[in-house]
């Protein structure tokens, strides 16, 4: 069983790896879904944990998954300098305004992260067709599918995401994320039959927000992996 951590901060990605995290999904704002991290972050994180393998979002903005021309110029640019920074991975999705997997701006991620392997996102999760998205995904060359299975939480999901997983076979990697945590991973294991699972595994750490909002979101109290949660995840894992 194969348990990957998202992450937006350094204190989250040690306690993912002392937990005993297969994987690192680094982001920046989890909060937003997830974006693109800094250069600069993924570089540190390439030492502070030198033997995880990270994988970049590449995700320039929240909101939809259709991106502009200059979108993608920016999408492309971060794949270059973040693969020089040390990811070992990517993780990016993209549609078309009629909800269809945009192959053209997918190939062109895949084309630049070569040789390392593209994760599609949850931009399945809102596609019009997941059956037809999960097998464009496989032709172009996508090597894992993150889904909670066009639900808002996997629970939710299970019945798409068994379905998904017995089409894909061995052809692409299922990969079980958005409300994964150690008290149901074992029964998501039992109905899907993934083997792969992903979670933030986070615990609300400081509950202070700034007096002056920064922006909306920024009333969120901080969240922060727990270690803790990251072993329990492990060990109810083992089938």
């Amino acid at each position: 069983m194969f348990l990957e951590i998202c992450i937006d901060n350094f204190e989250s990605a040690i306690n993912a790896v002392n937990g005993g995290c297969d994987r690192l999904e680094v982001c920046s704002s989890l909060q937003l879904g997830g974006l693109t991290p800094s250069v600069g972050f993924v570089s540190c994180l390439t030492l502070k944990v030198p033997e995880t393998p990270l994988y970049c979002m590449i995700r320039p903005r929240a909101g939809n998954f259709v991106y502009s021309e200059d979108e993608m110029e920016a999408n492309l640019e971060d794949v270059e300098w973040l693969k020089k920074a040390g990811a070992a991975g990517f993780v990016f999705g993209a549609l078309t305004d009629s909800g269809e997997l945009d192959r053209s701006a997918c190939q062109s991620i895949i084309d630049a992260a070569k040789p390392l392997p593209v994760t599609l996102n949850r931009a399945i999760d809102v596609a019009s067709d997941w059956r037809n998205t999960l097998e464009d995904a496989i032709q172009i060359g996508f090597k894992a599918v993150l889904t909670s299975g066009q639900e808002p939480t996997a629970l939710d999901g299970v019945s798409v995401i068994q379905q998904m997983n017995e089409i894909a076979g061995d052809r692409i990697d299922i990969l079980v994320g958005c409300g994964v945590n150690s008290s149901n991973v074992a029964n998501l294991i039992e109905w899907t039959k993934c083997k792969m699972y992903h979670a933030s595994a986070s615990i609300i750490k400081d509950k202070k927000t700034n007096s002056v909002p920064m922006g909306k979101s920024d009333n969120q109290p901080l969240r922060i992996t727990s270690v803790d949660e990251v072993r329990l995840l492990k060990t109810n894992m083992v089938p």
